[in-house]
């Protein structure tokens, strides 16, 4: 009779460990498969807003092939952290159900809080998953390209993390971002007056052109549609004569452009929106005129053809596209310019400039991050963002 009742007894323990081993699978398998990419967009609200973003993202499309899934920035490894995230994900099944985000318009008004919430989590954590991939502590700088070098050693010495400048590395940035979160100035409360602003660009014309085409040669830049707190900026530096031009002196006086006035201008300019082709044109009713007017305004960048478009491609990649877009188009966020589209003799002087310590670029050591790279580099830069608005 004991002996029996030992017997079950070693069988219900066997059984019970058996069906534990079985139930720790079938829980690892499920959270396995809550974590894959093709779970998180099996709703529309993901697949339609947040996939098309990670798919244009570098953590999704990389040269090596090498990509980070959903999981790994938003699901902690360590198991109690990714048990509270899967428990609180089941907030997001909720509001699923009730439909708060099933249109675009809905998910657009509610992107900036979705936002906050994750750029908050990564703050507590130190960038927690982040640095599953990226150690600050095992970065070799001197492999890194020379602006990121230069940037990280900053960071590593002042004791920053990766959330704190990396904001919209994978998804799209808020449209209605909060002043405290942009590295930009508030344009809200600028004097906005484009009546006034039209007078004051009957003095900028004759350089600039009477809608900030600036010259094809170069000679001035193109100001239309440029960031308004990145013109206001380059303002003041000439006010100031931290940035020295000339043809510049005699306007850029307290006297002939207040603050004021260097508000107005700069958001005006900022609207003006030029087209990179003629358009099409109504033969029908042909007026030479009209067209000769409408040609006018048409910016669009000749071939530099000193560079080589596809080798400048990848240096652009390399050196330039963390701070002024994949394509150029900089960065409003932090007042960052747009280069796609402007001229490249202009591009040229300008780093020209920065490389002799002529004009300050973001940090005055990047003058020699700038002296350092080479003549075919420059100019396969610039090769490549002259086709960017073709």
């Amino acid at each position: 009779m004991a002996n029996a009742c030992g017997r079950r007894s070693v069988l219900a323990g066997i059984g019970l460990f058996v069906a534990g081993i079985l139930f720790w699978i079938a829980f690892d398998k499920g959270l396995e498969a809550t974590n894959a990419v093709s779970f998180c967009i099996s709703c529309h609200e993901m697949r339609d807003n947040i996939w098309p973003d990670y798919k244009a993202s570098t953590h999704y499309n990389t040269r090596t092939g090498v990509t980070a899934k959903c999981a790994d920035c938003h699901v902690p490894r360590a198991l109690g952290p990714k048990l509270v995230r899967k428990v609180v994900a089941a907030r997001e099944l909720w509001h699923a159900i009730l439909g708060t985000m099933d249109t675009p318009e809905k998910f657009e008004a509610r992107r900036l809080a979705l936002a906050q919430r994750v750029w908050a989590t990564m703050k507590a954590t130190d960038s927690r998953a982040c640095r599953n991939c990226h150690a600050f502590d095992r970065m070799d700088l001197k492999r890194q390209a020379r602006f990121a070098a230069r940037i990280h050693g900053d960071a590593l010495k002042e004791g920053r993390t990766c959330i704190d400048c990396h904001k919209g590395i994978t998804h799209r940035l808020p449209k209605n971002m909060p002043q405290e979160t942009r590295l930009a100035e508030d344009t809200s409360r600028w004097k906005d007056d484009p009546d006034y602003a039209e007078e004051i660009m009957m003095t900028c014309a004759p350089c600039h052109g009477d809608k900030g085409q600036g010259k094809p040669d170069g000679t001035y830049p193109r100001l239309a549609g440029l960031d308004p707190v990145y013109i206001a900026r380059q303002l003041r530096a000439f006010k100031a004569r931290r940035r020295i031009n000339i043809p510049m002196q005699p306007y850029a006086t307290e006297r002939e452009l207040p603050e004021e006035d260097v508000q107005v201008i700069s958001l005006y300019l900022s609207r003006l929106k030029l087209p990179s082709r003629l358009g099409r044109i109504d033969k029908e009713n042909f007026d030479p005129l009209e067209v000769l007017q409408r040609s006018k305004l048409v910016v669009n960048v000749p071939l530099w053809r000193r560079g080589n478009v596809e080798a400048g491609g990848r240096v652009y990649a390399r050196e330039c596209a963390g701070c002024h877009g994949k394509t150029g188009e900089g960065d409003p966020n932090r007042a960052i310019p747009a280069l796609r589209g402007q001229y490249s003799a202009y591009l040229l002087r300008q780093i020209q400039a920065f490389a002799r310590g002529g004009r300050i670029h973001d940090d005055p050591r990047d003058a020699a991050i700038f002296a350092s790279m080479g003549e075919g580099e420059i100019n396969d830069i610039l090769a490549w963002l002259s086709v960017q608005d073709d």
